[in-house]
């Protein structure tokens, strides 16, 4: 059984090599391009968007400090005490993402263009058992 681990990891390895060059041809990295794509579903506070990337907020602010000097989002100070921000996708930022998005998504049809939609089908269930069963083994190892 290690070796289908072994081969999973691989696999994430390849793909994670894949989609880096996608968003470094975009000057985004794949958090920044993350943070994009959770701004352009409006998720656009910092509360929002920690709780939904999993982020701390340090890493969080750096990355969005990053994507404003790259002039990819604005921010907007709101509330009563102009403290709460909230970000919105500049014209450029709107671009890259679109292009980021683009060249994901030619990744996907380049990977599974040959594959059946029921093999299709077939590997996000295997991966969502594959994925219950690391958190259950996680669980287990936590105790």
């Amino acid at each position: 059984m290690a070796d289908i681990l072994d081969n999973l990891s691989l696999a994430a390895k390849s793909l994670q090599t894949q989609i880096t060059k996608v968003t470094k041809q975009n000057h985004v990295t794949i958090a920044e391009w993350k943070l994009l794509r959770q701004i352009d579903q409006q998720v656009i506070t910092q509360d929002a968007m920690a709780e939904a990337l999993q982020l701390d907020t340090s890493t969080l602010s750096r990355q969005l400090k990053n994507l404003t000097t790259k002039e990819m989002v604005t921010k907007t100070a709101v509330g009563r005490d102009r403290r709460q921000l909230e970000y919105a996708l500049s014209p450029l930022g709107q671009t890259t993402l679109t292009q980021v998005d683009a060249g994901y998504d030619a990744l996907v049809d380049a990977v599974f263009h040959y594959w059946p939609d029921e093999e299709q089908q077939m590997m996000k269930i295997m991966l969502n058992r594959l994925n219950r069963s690391l958190e259950r083994a996680n669980g287990r190892l936590d105790e």
